[in-house]
């Protein structure tokens, strides 16, 4: 180490450890303080021969806490089994703990031999490494100053004496200097407070008397050394000291491994999920617990406020998981786990907004299937930081990882200043005890959301529609919704109604507050059934026609969509179709061929052959008809797709060409990331409050007349050239345009609908959305009809005809369309993967920098 490397100064703030003196009697194991070795060098404290003349402790690590780069200085001992802490980081890699108020020197490795605990004395290169580090910048009672500094405990620390980075002997100023490498000097502040070198350890924490003499003693010996707490005898003292620090501390331990995720609050299992499967493809499974496990906890009770989960391991998750984090309080108890391949979609801003909300060094350089959990107060201190690493690039997992950390709690309640408004007192009591709701339960600015407060724009209603909203755990989105209803015409007026699918104390208590009625269902399916959520829809539609006995339509609502300005007028504008013809099955607020920036003009509707989606609108005669008919649970289908293929009988649904609601998933059962990002994403959303519908050609047979003129005045498109190299319509607004492709079903088994749609900016994927095999879309203003020959009755074209008006896809066409397609889909798909390799230098493996990026896009395949 060179000299000039810049020096970090540690200096001891324990209230009862004021001389170097007094830190040596507490670092000493021995019995009586004036048999304390006050001298530098262990050799020089105990210059005898045996060890037992020395140390009248059992095992020789009680006797000599901190090691040395002389294993005999630490332990006389000939052979390297015989003393445990030779090589520290190669004993136990799996426990990690770290503690701001006490420290349990039996939760290591409590074998006397070190090969009981390691069997691997030499780990091979592709073995896993443990870094955990702690801050505590709160003082404790001054009784409570055992453990005097920044404690670490861990089986496999990352300041090991191999590395040279031990702190060198005390001086007369009763301080620490820390020599570190100059690539680590931007980092000086966090290593002041950061706990990675353990200073200090408690003689009543590390010197657990054995017990000695009797032969039955001597027979459960083996019990002791294996960690059996139950078996000690400790002092009076130390229960009492412990129970103090419990009541001012909440204890928070995490566990993650391959096939386990647990949290442990105060001595209460919060969380815990073992040997779960979830299908990632037809054909392949994956553990369900990877990904990044969210866990909000009060500061002062330590009750969990928010439990959720992010498939990081997915396009889009990470921006759930940064809005969640967001909407959390400041002083909030916040844990995070991640276990497994959770780090794949992390790009450089998410990896930048969570190292700056956590102020934790680690998080942004993890790899491929590393752990990591991070304990910290939102605004707050980072308390604890801990991962298991690859020493190179595997293919495996990295090493289980148990963190335990203790933070001292905070006041019963914030001071917020509206807490004391007596009209706001639910919504205080409310906001401590739920978590996730962001302004609405800010300090500073609460946000007033009420239907009161409604938006005073007015809107024509003829009829009472009330809205119906499906929901299970997610309040905090439903806030969200209400906030976008009421703030738009008509919201003040319309009734909503709360589905809630199980009983919850959080929608019980949100509902009360905010004033709106809800229904709970005792839902016969098991959580995690596809089949649940078939029957809580058809609970919400049959019970909001029961609750409002006097209305003919109702609205269906799901709680993971944003609704757009005009979606309350949407509906009032559309609902006369509904009475006038028998043959529209419901309509739509969703069109899903339907992108920016083709899709533009928020006054064109269509009719359809595709399923009720993401907020729709039936008749009482609609549920009379239809829910006798619903999929029954043994039916192992979705409700939507058997509403459309069984009970739909050739009727259509209105659905608009830009949609007036944005599906806003994070990776779920029914919509994953991929497809969330990709498709779901990138879909056209309304934004003008006043647009204006025509509805007067959409019944049956005005519909039908509009087409017939519509195609005989459309511009007809030869296809000879790829769609995707030459321009055929107009990025302007002039008028009508008509292709015909080759498809005799909907399965488009030649692909010319897929070659074709994926070059016009349409759903390549969306087969299924067609009147007819003719399927419409909008772009930029204009519409285009592409009809299916000999599949649609609209292909009027001859037989003899088809080779120069019909288009037909060959191989080569589709493979043009694919890598087309490939550009539009991969920015938002290609995951970042980081790869350990061997670190050639210690800076480079203390920040983790060990590591290379590979942006591996996935194939056409994977994302078709």
């Amino acid at each position: 180490m060179s000299e000039n490397s810049p020096s970090v100064t540690m200096t001891p703030s324990c209230d009862d450890i004021t001389s170097h003196q007094q830190i040596q009697h507490h670092l000493c194991s021995c019995h009586h303080h004036d048999e304390c070795c006050s001298h530098h060098h262990h050799d020089e404290c105990c210059p005898r021969h045996h060890h037992d003349e020395c140390c009248p402790h059992h095992h020789h690590d009680e006797c000599c806490p901190i090691t040395t780069d002389d294993h005999h200085e630490c332990c006389p001992h000939h052979h390297h089994d015989e003393c445990p802490r030779h090589h520290h980081d190669e004993c136990c890699p799996i426990t990690t703990t770290t503690s701001a108020a006490h420290h349990h020197h039996d939760e290591g490795c409590p074998h006397h031999h070190h090969d009981e605990c390691c069997p691997h004395h030499r780990p091979d290169s592709t073995s896993s490494r443990v870094y955990t580090q702690y801050i505590y910048k709160q003082s404790l009672p001054s009784h409570q100053h055992h453990s005097c500094a920044s404690l670490y405990r861990g089986t496999c620390p990352y300041f090991h004496h191999q590395h040279g980075l031990l702190p060198q002997h005390h001086t007369d100023d009763q301080s620490v200097d820390l020599h570190l490498p100059n690539q680590l000097s931007h980092h000086r502040p966090l290593l002041l407070t950061t706990l990675l070198v353990t200073l200090f350890f408690n003689q009543l924490t590390l010197c657990w008397p054995l017990a000695e003499g009797s032969p039955v003693e001597d027979v459960y010996q083996h019990w002791l050394k294996k960690g059996d707490k139950s078996l000690r005898a400790v002092s009076s003292d130390l229960i009492l000291r412990q129970q103090e620090i419990a009541s001012s501390t909440i204890s928070v331990e995490v566990m993650v491994d391959t096939l386990t995720i647990q949290v442990i609050i105060n001595g209460k299992q919060v969380l815990r999920q073992h040997n779960k499967t979830t299908r990632t493809s037809p054909t392949r499974y994956a553990t369900a617990h990877r990904g990044v496990h969210v866990i909000a906890v009060h500061p002062h009770r330590g009750t969990p406020t928010l439990t959720t989960y992010y498939r990081t391991w997915q396009p889009r998750a990470t921006k759930g998981l940064v809005q969640t984090l967001t909407s959390l309080q400041p002083g909030t108890l916040l844990v995070l786990a991640a276990p497994g391949d959770w780090r794949y979609f992390f790009d450089n801003e998410t990896n930048d907004f969570l190292e700056e909300f956590l102020g934790g060094w680690w998080v942004g350089n993890m790899c491929h299937g590393e752990m990591w959990v991070g304990v910290a107060t939102v605004s707050g201190p980072l308390w604890g930081e801990a991962a298991t690493t690859h020493r190179n690039y595997t293919s495996g997992p990295s090493t289980p990882l148990w963190l335990e950390v203790e933070v001292p709690r905070t006041p019963p309640v914030r001071a917020c200043a509206w807490y004391g408004q007596p009209e706001l007192q639910e919504r205080a009591a409310f906001c401590e005890k739920y978590e996730g709701y962001g302004d609405w339960c800010s300090c500073h600015h609460p946000t007033t959301i009420s239907p009161a407060h409604a938006s005073p724009a007015p809107l024509v209603m003829k009829e009472t529609i009330p809205i119906v909203i499906v929901t299970s755990r997610h309040q905090f989105k439903v806030l969200r919704q209400l906030q976008q209803l009421w703030n738009q015409a008509g919201g003040g007026s319309t009734p909503i109604l709360l589905a809630v699918d199980g009983y919850q104390q959080e929608a019980q208590d949100f509902a009360k507050i905010v004033g709106l009625p809800a229904l709970y269902h005792l839902n016969p399916a098991t959580p995690g059934e596809k089949v649940r959520i078939n029957e809580h829809i058809k609970f919400a539609i049959f019970q909001t026609f029961s609750y409002y006995p006097s209305v003919d339509k109702i609205i269906i609502l799901e709680d993971d969509l944003i609704l757009a300005p005009d979606f309350i007028s949407y509906f009032h504008q559309t609902a006369p179709l509904l009475d006038a013809d028998d043959t529209i099955f419901c309509v739509n607020a969703y069109n899903y061929n339907s992108f920016k920036p083709t899709a533009i003009d928020a006054s064109r509707l269509y009719r359809e052959d595709v399923f009720p989606a993401y907020g729709w609108m039936v008749t009482r005669r609609w549920a009379h008809q239809v829910l006798p008919q619903w999929p029954k649970r043994s039916h192992e289908v979705d409700w939507d797709w058997y509403l459309r293929g069984v009970v739909q009988s050739g009727r259509d649904v209105v659905t608009p060409e830009v949609p007036r609601t944005m599906h806003d998933g994070s990776g779920g059962v029914h919509v994953t990331g991929w497809e969330q990002a990709g498709f779901f994403d990138r879909r056209a959303f309304n934004s003008d409050p006043q647009a204006v519908l025509n509805i007067s050609y959409l019944t049956h047979d005005a519909y039908e007349s509009f087409l017939e003129r519509e195609l005989q005045t459309a511009t007809l498109l030869k296809i000879q050239e790829h769609p995707c190299i030459k321009e055929y319509i107009p990025k302007t607004k002039v008028g009508s345009f008509l292709v015909y492709y080759y498809g005799e079903t909907e399965k488009d088994d030649h692909l010319s609908y897929f070659t074709l749609v994926a070059c016009f900016g349409g759903y390549e994927k969306g087969r299924f959305e067609h009147h007819h095999l003719m399927h419409t879309l909008g772009y930029y203003g204009n519409a285009v009809y592409i009809v299916a020959c000999p599949g649609s009755p609209y292909c009027k074209v001859k037989r003899e005809d088809y080779k120069n008006l019909v288009y037909q896809a060959s191989d080569n066409d589709t493979r043009i369309s694919m890598l087309h397609m490939d550009k539009v889909l991969l920015p938002q798909m290609t995951p970042v993967v980081h790869i350990r390799y061997t670190p050639e230098y210690l800076d480079e493996e203390f920040l983790l920098d060990n590591y290379y990026i590979i942006n591996q896009p996935p194939s056409f395949r994977e994302i078709h």
